[in-house]
């Protein structure tokens, strides 16, 4: 009876070590980055206790999502916020400001006409507008955003033109010659874009690759659209890509704040409040 007691308690100790073995590499670092996610910024003392694991273990982590363009590394841990040189990824930045960002694509939709021609960016506001597309007839969506082609895909009335080029998971689109090669072939009736900042009255993005398309984007469209969320007006990218005044409709939400609003009537910016 003690020998078969003692294989118990050993079968249940063993049991224990079992279940405390440490997770693998891969799946640490998305535990991570949906940390960081969730909670935009998180501090590496944290992560390492969290995670039961070493801070060397976090920082090497953090290098490498930070490669990945998944997250931004700062003193002490990291964030999910953008920067000048830093763009949030793609599913940080689709899950903030969702119900104003739909908003404005319900707006901007309403510009698109049956028949038609148009040109989206890979911005997630702009995204939006994929559920209004499909309820209207025979237009061409062209677009160098691949989460927009997983969108429309299966429309029977869009046609869908995707640009190809350099792929980049952080903003789930392409870029590069081979896409602006292909835009400076095309034409559209509208293009709908949107910025990370706007900076007295100057559209920005933080990554020069983007910002080049934007601006093969614009120069194959007859009219432009601008689809912007407020908070763009209290964020820094670095590099400029175009003015408000190029712009035939902007939309803006109404949470912009009043001396912003000022300022763009002063510049005779024309823009709607959605």
């Amino acid at each position: 009876m003690a020998k078969s007691k003692a294989k118990t308690s050993l079968e249940e100790e063993h049991s224990d070590a079992d279940s405390k073995q440490p997770m693998k590499a891969e799946e640490r670092r998305q535990q991570i980055l949906s940390m960081v996610q969730s909670q935009k910024t998180v501090q590496l003392d944290h992560l390492a206790k969290e995670l039961g694991v070493s801070r060397m273990t976090v920082h090497r982590d953090l290098d490498l999502l930070e490669s990945r363009g998944l997250l931004r590394k700062e003193r002490g841990g990291a964030t999910a916020e953008s920067s000048l040189l830093f763009e949030s990824n793609f599913h940080f930045r689709s899950q903030t400001d969702e119900s104003i960002k739909k908003e404005l694509a319900q707006a901007a939709a309403e510009l698109v006409e049956p028949g038609s021609a148009i040109m989206l960016d890979d911005s997630t506001t702009t995204l939006m507008m994929c559920d209004h597309l499909e309820q209207i007839e025979n237009i061409t969506v062209i677009t160098n955003s691949l989460a927009v082609c997983e969108r429309l895909r299966g429309s029977s009335n869009v046609q869908l033109i995707v640009t190809g080029g350099n792929y980049s998971d952080t903003h789930k689109s392409f870029s590069g010659l081979i896409c602006e090669q292909a835009l400076s072939q095309l034409r559209s009736d509208w293009v709908f874009m949107s910025a990370s900042s706007v900076i007295d009255n100057r559209l920005f993005h933080q990554d020069q690759e983007i910002v080049r398309v934007k601006r093969a984007l614009m120069a194959a469209s007859e009219r432009k659209a601008l689809l912007l969320t407020s908070r763009k007006f209290k964020t820094r990218a670095l590099t400029q890509f175009a003015d408000l005044t190029e712009f035939d409709k902007v939309f803006i939400d109404r949470q912009l704040d009043e001396a912003t609003k000022q300022r763009l009537n002063h510049s005779r910016i024309d823009f709607d409040l959605v």
